[in-house]
Formats: structure tokens, C-alpha cells, sequence
């Protein structure tokens, strides 16, 4: 059923009726804006990223141009080196803290859609008000339609001020992962680098 076909039944129940109804259309979608909007931003490790700059530079001062292309291109090493398994360990760090990040990218563009698909409902709404109210002749119910179209232009305003503050998030994040992207391709044979190689150093030995 179309939802104009509500408006009149809308109109002449008390407010609260259709408060319950915006609300219904928002509240849960700005609630998830707001906690994500409170959480700390998600910043450059400058420690670890030092740590693998420093040692990227040394396996480059150490090693000659055919020992890194062996190691590289076919996982070869003429000698072992400490300073690789290091890198192992901290490009397995790099590469959880990455995909951290990629997922809180995921999840701010969800919050979005989110509020996108909820200011999509309230201009439904809003136009199924517009279109009822010029066959009304009572100016009471006109008045309280006009109130309500105002009132969810109201939410719609602030539910894109919630949208644009989620952009702004979501663009300072980007380049932080643009930074951990341009870092991992750095390390030899970063494709072969593990997640579960970090969390499985930072578990506790078992007896």
C-alpha cells in the first residue's frame, strides 16, 4: 500500500504517532553515526612504521642488489638474516593494523548508506504529506501537515550533517591507509605476509 494512503490516519492521531514514526525511519542509523562519530580515529603506528623503515634501510646496506632480488622474486636467501625474520614479524603487524583499518573503511561507508537510505524514506514521507495536503480544507490538518513536513526536513538536515561529518572521517582515514599500503609493498614478499603470523607471536605459550 502506497504511503499516502497513511497521511490522513497520520493527521488525525496525536503527535506522538508520528514521532514514533520518524523514529522508527532514524533512530537506529543515527545512534550507529553517532558511536562511530565518538570512536578514537584510527592513526599511523609511527613506532612500527619506524621500526620497518629502519629496517628495510639496513637489509638494503647489508645485502647486495642479486641477494634481495633472489629473496624477493623467489623466496631464496644465500645467508639467513635476523633483520628478516623481524621484518616478518612487524610486517604481520602492519598488515592486522591495515586491515583494521580497511574494515573501519567498510563499516564508516555502511553508516552512510545507512543514513542515505533513512533520508530516502523521510523525503517519501515528506512528499506523501505534500501531495495530501492540497486536496485538505480543514486548516487545522493543514497546519499540522506543514508542521510535519518541517519537522522531518529538520531530521533529514541533521542526518546529513551526520553523513558529511562520516565523509570527513572516512577521507582522513583514507590516506592513512594509503600510507600502509605504500609501506607493505615495501616489504619483500609482502604477499606472503600472515595476520595470524602476529596474533600467533603474541599468544601466551601454552604448557
Amino acid at each position: 500500500m502506497a504511503i499516502e494512503n497513511y497521511i490522513e490516519n497520520i493527521l488525525h492521531s496525536p503527535v506522538y504517532v508520528f514521532d514514533e514514526i520518524v523514529t522508527k525511519i532514524i533512530d537506529k542509523n543515527i545512534t550507529f553515526a553517532q558511536i562511530e562519530l565518538k570512536r578514537c580515529p584510527l592513526e599511523v603506528d609511527t613506532t612500527l612504521f619506524e621500526s620497518i623503515k629502519s629496517i628495510l634501510k639496513d637489509l638494503k646496506n647489508e645485502e647486495g642488489f642479486f641477494s634481495r632480488f633472489l629473496y624477493s622474486t623467489f623466496g631464496v636467501e644465500i645467508r639467513k638474516n635476523k633483520r628478516r625474520e623481524q621484518l616478518i614479524y612487524l610486517g604481520s603487524e602492519l598488515k592486522t593494523q591495515h586491515i583494521k583499518i580497511q574494515k573501519n573503511l567498510y563499516s564508516i561507508q555502511k553508516h552512510q548508506e545507512n543514513l542515505s537510505h533513512s533520508i530516502h524514506e523521510l523525503e517519501r514521507l515528506k512528499d506523501a504529506f505534500l501531495k495530501k495536503n492540497m486536496f485538505f480544507e480543514d486548516d487545522k490538518v493543514k497546519n499540522k501537515s506543514k508542521f510535519f513536513m518541517s519537522e522531518i526536513e529538520s531530521k533529514m538536515s541533521s542526518l546529513e550533517e551526520y553523513q558529511l561529518s562520516l565523509l570527513m572521517k572516512y577521507n582522513d582515514l583514507v590516506e592513512v591507509e594509503k600510507l600502509y599500503q605504500q609501506l607493505f609493498i615495501q616489504i619483500p614478499r609482502y604477499h606472503e605476509l600472515r595476520e595470524e603470523t602476529y596474533l600467533l607471536l603474541l599468544s601466551p605459550i601454552r604448557k
